[in-house]
């Protein structure tokens, strides 16, 4: 029996990275997109809307590709371990862990998820690098 090969994995890889690139790369940031200036109808409030109803729309679209995409079981988990480590990486790397000012606020709260998050792609990756995954 020959193996199905499937692009899901790479796909989802994609769509992971425009996820985080909406919310990193600052082309995309509301200045710079060109919605807010004196020219266009839009406000502060209605540009930063555009800019996550993107960033959501693509969440969406990578939502609909892990249920609705027919692939092989180990297929589908090794698109969502690979997406789950880029979107972990990029929070890991990316989120302001350190403030200049003394305010807490939800610092803490994102470190502790962060360092649980890397445990779950720890484990993700422990089970599709082991040699016991049979087919």
């Amino acid at each position: 029996m020959q193996p199905i090969r499937s692009m899901k994995p790479l796909v989802s890889t994609a769509l992971a990275l425009l996820f985080v690139l909406g919310f990193v790369v600052p082309f995309l940031q509301v200045d710079a997109l060109g919605l807010k200036n004196p020219n266009t109808p839009f406000d502060d409030a209605q540009a930063g809307y555009i800019r996550y109803a993107i960033i959501i729309g693509i969440a969406a679209i990578w939502l609909f590709v892990q249920l609705f995409w027919r692939a092989s079981p180990e297929t589908t988990k090794l698109g969502l371990a690979i997406s789950a480590t880029i979107v972990w990486l990029a929070l890991a790397f990316f989120f302001g862990f350190k403030n200049e000012s003394n305010d807490e606020g939800l610092r803490g709260a994102v470190a502790f998820f962060t360092l649980m998050g890397g445990l779950a792609v720890m484990l993700m990756w422990t089970r599709f690098l082991s040699d016991e995954i049979t087919y």
